[in-house]
């Protein structure tokens, strides 16, 4: 004899074996966890690529120093008072220190040069140099990010400080 237990307990059987897919509970169960995980990875995530975009502006404030000073010590130690280099499309380009025989002037001229030299996408806004040709500051923006280098004295290792555009 058939109990009314064993009837139910025979067809809950039967359509669990013919269920497929996922029930409307389990599928809202799961958009929560995701969102509760988003909510929570986004705001940090967001954090990370703006101090990589921080780094990437110094590190390319850090390259253009390199030529600047390249350039700087090129004019320092020519005796014609000028600096030759090929760029990367192989065309010839040039720095000269002017009548005034001034390098920072000669650098201030030169910020495209630099630019070429170092292969960086962003602007250099001022090069600062002294009379020896030693790089005493440069300010470099990319991207609404800005980067300056500052230098004391010949003995002191010069600083890079972060800024907003």
């Amino acid at each position: 004899m058939k109990t009314p237990m064993n009837v139910f307990n025979t067809a809950m059987k039967k359509k669990k074996k013919n269920r497929k897919g996922f029930s409307l509970v389990e599928l809202i169960v799961v958009l929560v966890i995701m969102a509760i995980l988003s909510a929570a990875l986004i705001p940090s995530l967001i954090g990370y690529i703006s101090k990589t975009k921080e780094q990437n502006v110094q590190s390319e404030c850090q390259q253009a120093v390199t030529a600047a000073q390249t350039i700087a010590s090129g004019l320092y130690a020519s005796a014609d008072g000028k600096y030759e280099f090929t760029d990367a499309s192989g065309s010839t380009v040039s720095v000269a220190l002017g009548t005034d025989k001034k390098y920072s002037t000669a650098m201030s001229g030169a910020t495209g040069s630099i630019k070429t030299l170092a292969e960086v996408p962003g602007t250099i806004e001022s090069v600062t140099v002294n009379e020896q040709g030693l790089v005493k500051g440069l300010v470099y923006t990319n991207g609404g990010k800005k980067c300056t280098y500052t230098r004391a004295d010949a003995t002191a290792p010069g600083t890079y400080t972060n800024a907003n555009a």
